[in-house]
């Protein structure tokens, strides 16, 4: 349970996401995740009448968190306290290593939430022989937890909509990775981001709970990536 209130903010494409905890927003804020003008409201609030930016240096005190400690956005103490516009978006879009780290993070939560998704299917499909249906045994690497998701999809989860496409993008993004190899800039970035964004949205909902919120926040996450690159 979050101690205190949670945020919600609207996301670049006018949707509201939350609530979160002041630390999960800060971090975002901070990584640059989260557009400094996004509309941004606390869980007491009705309204939109505030910015993360407004949100965060607001707030801070309230949640233990030095004026000083905020990084981007801010500037000063408490007294006297100067707001720093947002600088404006670099012309050619984000720099190569800017989008090498979000690949870095995407390609790290999918491979802490994918070999769940597929041991959960396998075992609620196929019982105590669900290892026998694989290619390759567990642990999985990413790499292998695609392959086989693209071999069994169909017949784990029937009743959810085919993303071979999204899984080939990934498949060959994590060889990428594999072989350190980056994945360029532009239109390739974008549609691996897409894809694990559609990947995700068309896992089954009827994993146990905390299967679900793993999930819920590999989604959030791989979302955030995803609206900050394009």
């Amino acid at each position: 349970m979050r101690d205190g209130p949670t945020y919600f903010y609207i996301d670049p494409h006018g949707r509201e996401q939350g609530p979160f905890a002041f630390a999960d927003v800060l971090k975002w804020f901070r990584a640059g995740y989260l557009s400094p003008t996004l509309g941004c409201r606390r869980s007491d609030e009705t309204a939109y009448a505030r910015t993360v930016t407004d949100a965060v240096v607001a707030d801070a005190a309230m949640h233990g968190v030095a004026l000083s400690a905020l990084g981007t956005g801010t500037r000063g103490g408490t007294s006297g306290l100067v707001r720093v516009p947002p600088p404006p978006p670099p012309p050619a879009g984000r720099s190569e290593d800017e989008i090498a780290r979000c690949m870095e993070r995407l390609m790290e939560v999918l491979d802490r939430v994918l070999p769940i998704v597929l041991e959960g299917g396998l075992r609620e499909e196929f019982g105590p022989v669900w290892e026998d249906m694989l290619r390759t045994p567990p642990p999985w690497t990413l790499e292998t937890t695609l392959r086989e998701l693209k071999a069994n999809w169909g017949s784990l989860f029937s009743t959810q909509p085919r993303r071979a496409n999204e899984i080939q993008t990934l498949l060959d993004a994590a060889i990428r990775q594999r072989k350190n190899l980056a994945i360029a800039p532009g239109s390739q970035s974008k549609d691996v981001s897409n894809a694990a964004v559609c990947l995700l949205g068309a896992c089954p909902k009827t994993f146990p709970p905390a299967v679900i919120e793993e999930l819920r926040i590999a989604w959030e996450e791989c979302e955030k990536i995803r609206a900050y690159l394009n």
